[in-house]
């Protein structure tokens, strides 16, 4: 058997204390568009890693504006059984999946218009990096309103 399985990165999921604060960031401020909501969905616990529980969740799945292919964020708030709302530190380095990244056309003026707004953390200013297989990246780092790491890249050629 083939153990070249994995066809794509199908979806990440963001945990949420509030859905539709989430939503105002996301969307609003980010641009994603939601095309699914749930609403006060029921389930067994043990399809999210909870067995045993009965679980109780909202959640919005969302694309940027190139949609063939593109991964989704699942935005979920559990309302049963409540979430664990410690934030996850900072640091880069840690294990585990520590940011997710937004490809954009322009980085310099998403920075400015995110920068206008006084109230996200920036980890870094937009630097310019090589590219792997070439070419080069524009990236700037920074945490959005719930803790999460967040990236914006900017690609081309030289």
């Amino acid at each position: 058997m083939d153990n070249n399985y994995i066809k794509r990165l199908f979806h990440v999921c963001v945990t949420v204390e509030n859905i539709e604060d989430a939503l105002k960031f996301y969307v609003g401020v980010l641009g994603l568009k939601s095309i699914g909501s749930l609403r006060n969905e029921k389930s067994k616990g043990d399809v999210l890693g909870l067995p045993g529980e009965d679980i109780e969740i909202n959640a919005d799945h969302l694309e940027g504006s190139e949609t063939k292919n593109a991964t989704v964020i699942d935005l979920v708030q559990y309302i049963k059984p409540k979430p664990n709302t410690s934030r996850p530190p900072k640091d880069l380095n840690r294990l585990g999946i520590t940011r997710m990244a937004f490809g954009v056309d322009d980085i310099d003026s998403v920075y400015t218009k995110l920068t206008a707004r006084n109230d996200i953390d920036f980890l870094c200013k937009p630097t310019m990096l090589n590219a792997p297989g070439g070419g080069w990246l524009k990236v700037c780092t920074f945490i959005d309103p719930f803790g999460v790491t967040l990236e914006l890249i900017e690609s081309g050629q030289e």
